[in-house]
C-alpha cells in the first residue's frame, strides 16, 4: 500500500518537473517534506513562478485593511526569505528554462534583493524572464547589465507600469533573445533603438503602455530582418520640444517576415509601415480619446476639415501598406475618417487582392458605410465580413451614400456576413439592401439584435425584419438568420 500512495515519487525527474511548474514556488518548496527525493526535485526544478502579490493575497486573505498594514511589512520580509532560499538551494548545475517573478520595490533595498535574484537567474542560465514589478521610487529602474547581455535569454517580459523610467546599461547584447515584451516603462527613442540592436534573432516584439520619448520627428521605429510579430498597443508619446500636432507622433515599422501586425493609438499618430510583403493578419485600431468608451459618432463629425484630411490620408496610406494582409481588423474610427479627404476617391485605390475575412467595428454612420462599402471594393477575394455595431439612433445616411460605388460593384466572393449588436433600423437595413443586391455568390448573413429598453422594441424589430424579405438579393442560395437578444425579466 505504501508503494501504491507513493507512485508519485516515483515519476521522472522532468515529469515531477513539469507537474511542479504549474505551481508558485512556494508550494514546490513545500513538497520537500515528503522525500528526499521530492527535495532533490524541487533544487532542480526548471519553471520558477515567485509572485509577491499571490503571497499577499494568500496570507492576508482573512485579514482587516488595518492588521494587513500592520502586517505588510514582515510578509514582505518572509516573501524575501522564500525568494532567497529558492535560489541559495538550487542545483548550480540545473540550468533554468523559466522565471516569472513578480515583486514590489518602495526602496533601494528592495530593488538590490531583486536585482540579487536577476542574477542568480542568469548564472543558471535563464531562457525566459518574466519581470511584473510595481515600481515606486523616483530615480528609474537601472536594469542590471548581466540581463542585457546575457547569451541564453530567449524571451524577456518586463511588466513595470506607471511609466517607470528603465535605464539600460552602458553595453546590450541580446543574441538569443526571440521575443522581448515591454509594459508600462518609460523610454526614450534612441534608447529604444539601442535595445532592439542589440537583439539581432528579434521575431516578437509587444510595447504596450509605455512613453516613448524624444526629441526628433520619429517616436518609434521598429525593424528588423527576424520580425514575424509587432504590437503596439496604447502608448503614449512625449515629445522634449514643441511640435506641430499633426506631425507630433509618428511610429515607422519595418518587417519584410512580419506575419501578424496589431497597432491600437491615435489618429494623432502617423504609423509608417514598410515592407509588409508577408503580412498574414493586421488589427489596427484608431481612436481620438483615450477612452474609447467616452467616443461617439458626434466626436468624429465635430473634426475640423483639416483635421479630417490629415487623418484619412494617414489611414489610407496604412491601407496600402498592409496590401497582402489576409485577415484585416479596423476600428470606426479608421473607417470614418478613411473617405473624409477631398477627392481620395481620385487616386489610384490600395488593392487588398489576398483579404479573406474583414472585421469591423462599426456605427452606422455615412462615412462608416461609404468606407465598408469601399474596402469591399478593393477586396476581390473576400469571403467573410464581421461587424460590430456600437451605437445606436444615429443620423440617416440618406439614400446617394452608395452611388459612388455602384458601377461595377459586384462582390463574387462574398459567402458569409455577421452583424452583431445590430439595431433595427434604417441605416442598418439601407446596407444591408446594398450588400445583398451585390453580393452573387452570399450564403448566410447572420445577425445578432442587440438589446434595448425601448418599449417599442418588438414592433420595431418585426418591420425589420419584414423590410428584409422584400430585398432584391442577388445570390439565390442566401439565407438571413435572426438571432434577438433575451426578455428582459
Amino acid at each position: 500500500m505504501e508503494e501504491e500512495a507513493d507512485i508519485i515519487s516515483r515519476l521522472p525527474d522532468n515529469i515531477l518537473h513539469e507537474i511542479l511548474s504549474f505551481v508558485d514556488m512556494k508550494h514546490a518548496v513545500r513538497t520537500s517534506v515528503l522525500a528526499k527525493r521530492w527535495l532533490k526535485v524541487w533544487m532542480s526544478i526548471r519553471s520558477i513562478t515567485l509572485s509577491w502579490s499571490e503571497f499577499l493575497e494568500e496570507k492576508t486573505a482573512f485579514l482587516e485593511e488595518e492588521e494587513i498594514d500592520h502586517a505588510i511589512d514582515g510578509l514582505r520580509d518572509r516573501f524575501i526569505g522564500i525568494v532567497n532560499k529558492v535560489f541559495n538551494r538550487r542545483d548550480e548545475y540545473s540550468n533554468i528554462e523559466m522565471i516569472k517573478l513578480g515583486f514590489v520595490m518602495h526602496n533601494h533595498i528592495f530593488e538590490e534583493n531583486f536585482n540579487r535574484w536577476i542574477l542568480e537567474a542568469v548564472k543558471g542560465n535563464i531562457q525566459s524572464l518574466y519581470m511584473d514589478v510595481g515600481y515606486y521610487m523616483n530615480s528609474g529602474y537601472k536594469i542590471p547589465r548581466q540581463l542585457l547581455n546575457c547569451k541564453t535569454l530567449k524571451s524577456l517580459s518586463m511588466m513595470l507600469g506607471e511609466y517607470t523610467t528603465i535605464i539600460l546599461p552602458e553595453s546590450t547584447s541580446l543574441p538569443e533573445i526571440r521575443t522581448l515584451w515591454l509594459d508600462g516603462i518609460s523610454i526614450s527613442s534612441s534608447e529604444l533603438q539601442r535595445l532592439f540592436s542589440s537583439c539581432p534573432l528579434l521575431e516578437s516584439v509587444i510595447i504596450q503602455e509605455c512613453d516613448i520619448q524624444t526629441n526628433t520627428q520619429w517616436n518609434v521605429i521598429v525593424g528588423s530582418h527576424s520580425l514575424q510579430t509587432c504590437i503596439l498597443m496604447d502608448n503614449r508619446h512625449t515629445h522634449r520640444c514643441s511640435a506641430d500636432q499633426f506631425l507630433t507622433y509618428n511610429t515607422k515599422i519595418s518587417g519584410p517576415k512580419v506575419k501578424g501586425l496589431r497597432c491600437t493609438g491615435f489618429l494623432t499618430q502617423d504609423f509608417s509601415l514598410e515592407n509588409f510583403s508577408s503580412l498574414v493578419a493586421a488589427h489596427v485600431n484608431m481612436r481620438l480619446k483615450e477612452n474609447e468608451a467616452n467616443e461617439t459618432a458626434q466626436t468624429y463629425s465635430e473634426l475640423s476639415a483639416v483635421e479630417k484630411e490629415v487623418f484619412a490620408k494617414r489611414m489610407m496610406k496604412v491601407l496600402g501598406a498592409v496590401h497582402s494582409v489576409q485577415q484585416l481588423t479596423l476600428s470606426f474610427g479608421f473607417l470614418d475618417v478613411l473617405l473624409q479627404a477631398p477627392g481620395i476617391l481620385n487616386g489610384q485605390p490600395p488593392r487588398l487582392c489576398n483579404l479573406e475575412i474583414l472585421k469591423l467595428e462599426v456605427r452606422f454612420t455615412r462615412g462608416c458605410l461609404r468606407s465598408i462599402a469601399y474596402l469591399l471594393n478593393i477586396s476581390p477575394a473576400i469571403t467573410a465580413l464581421k461587424l460590430k455595431s456600437l451605437e445606436s439612433n444615429l443620423a440617416e445616411v440618406g439614400v446617394d451614400w452608395e452611388e459612388e460605388f455602384l458601377l461595377g460593384c459586384t462582390f463574387s466572393h462574398l459567402k458569409y456576413v455577421e452583424i452583431k449588436e445590430v439595431e433595427a433600423c434604417d441605416n442598418v437595413v439601407k446596407f444591408l439592401r446594398f450588400l445583398t443586391k451585390n453580393s452573387t455568390v452570399l450564403e448566410e448573413v447572420n445577425l445578432f439584435f442587440g438589446s434595448s429598453d425601448a418599449p417599442d422594441r418588438g414592433r420595431r424589430l418585426s418591420e425589420f425584419v419584414e423590410n428584409l424579405k422584400k430585398f432584391e438579393v442577388a445570390s439565390p442560395s442566401m439565407q438571413i438568420n435572426f438571432v434577438k437578444p433575451p426578455e428582459k425579466s
